[in-house]
């Protein structure tokens, strides 16, 4: 599925702004996109369902295209209205949607109704804290009750667009440079395209860069190969985009791509054949009063702390981000491993059911982010109870159902266990490419102690590697900081002990040839729900929630600087 653009051919209407919000028979205003959480008091921990009603106006030529409502993302269940007349509905967070409302759409003025509901349920997504009986991180007693440390915002948290293109029309590209060969500047680039049934018999041009190729279609697929010689390679110092675009006779479509190819053995991870090592964090997409929306300043903001901090990946932590972070980071040179809405799963989601639905939200998060390039690793899925015996089938399913879309990244799932202790043994990750495990040693255990912390982390990554025998990215290490509290000699939660742990935890783990990569938890702070280790926040990052550094980021702009 492409997400809807803007061009010659192909008109679009942004419904952003304010909307209404209907709460027990109440009209209130609304922004959109954003989290209802922030925007009134009274709705801070409300789950809806709440009706969200915007009207917009097509001409009559427009209403005779086809036209498809496109749903960056709602958070979570949502059923949509037009006219009055149900056209479609959505289930999963943090993932687009699309509803074909062709012939559906009046000339004039039209009514858009979504009905969004945000309740947490065991064994669902988002997930809802178990009574008993399984691994929640400490979770019990939290409100709202997640079994995830960060907030659940609800609302349509991203951009609603109408699209109107012709019927003849572009449904889908997908681009692969994995053959290409970087040790001799050769670009091996595959295109494959999809269009509609009214679209077979036409001719279409496809350009990339200087060189174009026509085709006709035969069938409702088309592949082509360009081979380009002295080519320019996507890398972090040069991230250098071609413009690919597709045109049909009344329809076109534009995407900027980067040749660049990914492999990994025993120890490496291999950016266009050369090793590179992931600098960075897990971070989140939410800010104050915008909750999980949508937010462009927000984002220039980021990339430029990452870029001041001499970072060079994040983590898509815990769910996709949206679609403009990852044009960014393809502008800009910044690796992605982008994460599927998987936290907090438990045992209770281990059924064929639920199953199910995980490959599909994978499936989703894949195709929508194949062709950037910036995006170098699928994780799928974050910190689940994977030490229990029915995970294994369960993550087994869902890395065969990333492979199967996608065999040009490695696949990884994030994992707490596999610690020493055997009650810990994770079932799982001998499936994946890439050992990701998240360590908070000197933290939750060993508080206060970080030279013990340190020799226990040292002697559990020897065993996991030795166990595994794969690369190991270390994806969440760090420590609490209030912001202005300071200690010395450096305790919990002061920044000079935050400073102290990640330091030394880098330095120790930078000795390890095996290691491919050291995430901070986390870029900023964050809101959590409420518990008695969470005040208001999680104060674990590196910047303040309103992105002002605290010790540890000048720590790590020392650390990551170039040539260190």
């Amino acid at each position: 599925m492409l997400r809807s653009q803007r061009n010659a051919r192909r008109q679009i209407q942004v419904l952003i702004g304010i909307w209404s919000l209907e709460v027990n028979g109440e009209e209130r205003p609304i922004a959109v996109p954003g989290s209802w959480n922030e925007q009134y008091q009274d709705l801070c921990y409300e789950k809806g369902p709440f009706t969200y009603k915007t009207t917009f106006y097509v001409p009559e030529e427009l209403s005779k295209k086809h036209i498809r409502l496109y749903f960056a993302a709602v958070n979570t269940d949502c059923d949509v209205f037009l006219n009055g007349e149900k056209v479609g509905e959505n289930h999963i967070g943090y993932l687009p949607f699309e509803v074909d409302v062709t012939g559906k759409v009046k000339p004039g003025e039209n009514e858009l109704r979504v009905v969004v509901e945000n309740r947490l349920k065991v064994g669902g997504f988002p997930s809802k804290v178990p009574d008993s009986g399984t691994h929640t991180v400490g979770f019990f007693g939290s409100f709202p009750p997640a079994n995830f440390d960060f907030f659940p915002y609800g609302g349509i948290i991203r951009p609603v667009l109408i699209e109107f293109t012709d019927h003849a029309r572009i449904l889908d590209i997908w681009v692969d440079t994995s053959e290409s060969e970087p040790e001799k500047k050769l670009g091996k680039v595959k295109v494959k395209i999809e269009v509609s049934e009214e679209a077979v018999g036409q001719e279409m041009t496809i350009k990339l860069g200087e060189a174009e190729k026509k085709v006709r279609t035969s069938d409702r697929f088309v592949e082509e190969e360009f081979i380009l010689e002295n080519a320019r390679f996507w890398s972090l110092e040069d991230p250098y985009l071609y413009p690919l675009k597709v045109e049909l006779e009344r329809d076109e479509y534009t995407l900027d791509i980067g040749i660049r190819t990914i492999s990994w053995d025993e120890k490496k991870l291999y950016l266009n054949g050369k090793p590179v090592f992931l600098k960075g964090f897990g971070k989140h997409e939410e800010f104050p009063v915008l909750g999980q929306g949508t937010f462009y300043p927000l984002m220039i903001k980021d990339f430029n702390l990452l870029k001041w901090i001499n970072a060079n990946s994040f983590r898509t932590s815990h769910y996709p981000y949206s679609e403009e972070w990852l044009d960014l980071a393809d502008r800009l040179g910044i690796l992605v491993i982008d994460e599927a809405p998987h936290v907090g799963i438990t045992r209770y989601h281990y059924n064929p059911e639920t199953q199910k639905i995980a490959e599909d939200n994978i499936r989703r998060m894949i195709d929508r982010d194949k062709n950037h390039p910036s995006v170098i690793m699928w994780s799928v899925a974050n910190e689940p109870e994977s030490n229990h015996p029915d995970a294994e089938s369960f993550f087994k399913a869902l890395y065969e159902t990333a492979k199967e879309m996608d065999r040009t990244r490695p696949v990884v799932m994030v994992s707490m266990m596999d610690a020493p202790d055997e009650r810990t043994r994770d079932v799982a990750l001998k499936y994946f490419d890439i050992v990701c495990v998240n360590r908070y040693y000197g933290w939750y255990i060993y508080q206060g102690r970080i030279e013990e912390g340190l020799q226990a982390l040292e002697k559990d990554i020897e065993e996991l590697y030795a166990r595994h025998r794969k690369p190991i990215f270390v994806t969440e290490f760090g420590a609490d900081a209030i912001a202005g509290i300071h200690y010395d000699p450096p305790q919990m939660f002061s920044e000079e002990y935050q400073a102290e742990l990640v330091e030394k935890t880098i330095r120790l783990l930078l000795k390890k040839d095996y290691i491919i990569g050291t995430h901070v938890w986390a870029f900023a702070d964050f809101k959590t729900p409420q518990n008695v280790r969470r005040p208001i926040l999680n104060h674990k990052g590196v910047f303040t929630r309103d992105r002002q550094p605290k010790l540890v980021a000048h720590v790590l702009r020392r650390l990551w600087s170039d040539g260190d």
